[in-house]
């Protein structure tokens, strides 16, 4: 079929359901919501056979919806309207909740539904709820209606009159310190997060807030900051305390940043906690070391899975304790939402020297991935939990094996961001996973891949496991099996050879100055596209056009 979606942006849900729809053999194309007419524009040129909308912030054109038949993926349960759905879920304790599949109609989500499936909410920040249960129902129900739709047999239920409306007022994501308890603000945050962030008043200013933990042990007086660690801060609430790891200012132009890089002046103490040290209570912990049968398992909970350089700093320290410590094999896991996607662009575009930042932070992911590289005596796994992109694909292809959870979006590119050369030992890794003539077109493919099709074409080593649970389950099953095993043993003897070799030494050498040189050009020379791109990712800027890499309907014929 010919589907055409319609995006406010290409999000995460947009891009497993582009991977899912292309790689079953259906032809996708993207348009972005710029304009209604530039959307009735898009739906002329390219006539789909059905339009679906993942991810909208307005209503369709009715010249679009009365033409093509036109499904609205809404992420609510039947009898769910408006445009906070989730928050309103987790503001109000909703103990179940959904996601739909309508037909585009005159009134706000109020057309017949095709599809829509349920599931038990957990206690978690909105996009995690989004990034899982809501896409893996999307999923469901978009490819339900595409069979319904070429048997020919479509089923519809009308929505009814009786609905909930669930439009959330500002004030009702504000935290009052002195009457919330631990579980409230927990919850203001978590339904605001990633967008628009739960407000409240620290230091006397306004600030909007994100990605909170719990606390049990440390106490402070209701919203005074009473600790940091890992550039977080720890508030008193009153019944407790709660983790803070980003904040945004209260302006039209601020952007999210650690929270310590935000707050001036803060006199609390640096209370860290390393990655390894035990403790029975719950804290905030940005890097977790485990080890388990002979296993080390390195989580790092990277919001949005970007990677400063301090952070980087910090990770590389645990694996090079873990490097030290009597284990078989090392497995650097991320985190359940997203594995890692590189670089931090936000604290490169608030540091002083941006061009500076981004040349500190590529060095320190390529110390990180060159310290995976010299581990001759142990196996090094990449447990992709969740998605990937750019710098953090590749930073999983470094390791000696590479496992994906089924339903992981993979972004093995760069271009997207001001078409950056990369780094990570890509131009080592990827000829030898996948041979030039593959690399060659995963580095110039801009799209987005199901960790299926990674595996299909040589890219990671193996899928399995529908949830996160279950894929660490069955992860840990095989690799304590592989590890006591006479082929580890073997596997482990020839990396010896070939990781102790001067020859590989001066060829790891060469690839990272070979790819240093280039992203210096991207950093610090004439071509500005990465620092604007950067920018507009950055600040949010709504797109001005569909670039064509998206939209197949407006790319240019050559004759």
């Amino acid at each position: 079929m010919r589907i055409l979606f319609l995006c406010y942006r290409f999000n995460s849900l947009s891009q497993r359901l582009y991977c899912e729809l292309t790689e079953r053999g259906h032809e996708v194309s993207v348009e972005l919501d710029v304009h209604p007419e530039l959307t009735i524009e898009a739906a002329e040129l390219y006539k789909p056979d059905l339009i679906i909308a993942p991810f909208l912030k307005r209503k369709i054109p009715p010249e679009v919806w009365k033409k093509y038949p036109t499904l609205i993926v809404h992420p609510g349960p039947p009898g769910d309207r408006g445009p906070h759905a989730i928050d309103w879920a987790i503001l109000n304790n909703v103990k179940e909740w959904g996601v739909i599949l309508l037909e585009a109609s005159e009134e706000y989500d109020a057309g017949d539904i095709w599809a829509f499936r349920t599931f038990p909410i957990r206690f978690a920040r909105k996009s995690s709820l989004y990034r899982n249960e809501i896409t893996e129902g999307a999923v469901e129900c978009v490819l339900e209606a595409i069979e319904s739709l070429e048997r020919g047999k479509i089923s519809k239920t009308p929505q009814g009159e009786k609905y909930n409306w669930n439009k959330i007022e500002k004030e009702r994501r504000r935290i009052n310190w002195e009457e919330d308890s631990t579980e409230d603000v927990l919850r203001k945050i978590y339904a605001s997060d990633s967008q628009p962030g739960a407000t409240a008043t620290l230091q006397g200013e306004e600030y909007y807030l994100y990605n909170a933990y719990p606390e049990e042990e440390l106490k402070g007086k209701p919203g005074e900051i009473i600790a940091i660690r890992d550039e977080a801060i720890c508030i008193g609430t009153g019944d407790g305390a709660i983790w803070i790891t980003h904040l945004r200012e209260k302006r039209k132009d601020s952007i999210k940043l650690p929270a310590v890089r935000v707050l001036k002046n803060i006199k609390a103490p640096e209370i860290p906690l390393k990655p390894w040290e035990k403790v029975d209570f719950k804290t905030y912990r940005e890097i977790v070391y485990e080890e388990e049968k002979g296993v080390a398992y390195i989580y790092f909970n990277f919001y949005n899975g970007a990677m400063s350089t301090e952070q980087c700093y910090r990770l590389l320290e645990t694996i090079r304790y873990a490097k030290k410590r009597p284990v078989k094999a090392i497995v650097l896991m991320g985190q359940e939402d997203f594995f890692s996607n590189g670089m931090n662009l936000n604290t490169i575009e608030n540091a002083e020297s941006p061009p500076d930042e981004s040349w500190r932070n590529i060095n320190a992911i390529d110390d990180v991935c060159e310290e995976i590289l010299k581990t001759p005596d142990k196996l090094t796994v990449a447990g992709m939990q969740g998605n990937a992109g750019a710098g953090g694909v590749f930073m999983a292809l470094n390791c000696d094996f590479v496992f994906a959870r089924e339903g992981v979006v993979l972004n093995p590119h760069y271009k997207n961001i001001g078409n950056l050369y990369g780094s990570e030992f890509w131009t080592y890794i990827l000829p030898r996973r996948v041979g030039w003539e593959m690399g060659k077109e995963v580095m110039e493919n801009r799209m987005p891949i199901s960790s299926r099709k990674a595996k299909e074409i040589g890219l990671i080593d193996d899928v399995f496991g529908k949830t996160p649970k279950e894929f660490r389950k069955l992860l840990k099953g095989k690799l304590e099996k592989f590890i006591n095993s006479r082929e580890y043993y073997e596997f482990i003897e020839r990396k010896k050879r070939e990781r102790t070799s001067p020859k590989w030494e001066e060829e790891i050498r060469k690839a990272r100055e070979h790819e240093l040189e280039k992203m210096k050009l991207n950093f610090y020379g004439f071509d500005t596209s990465y620092h604007i791109a950067r920018y507009y990712f950055v600040h949010r800027k709504p797109h001005f056009r569909t670039p064509p890499y998206l939209a197949k309907h407006r790319r240019k014929i050559k004759l």
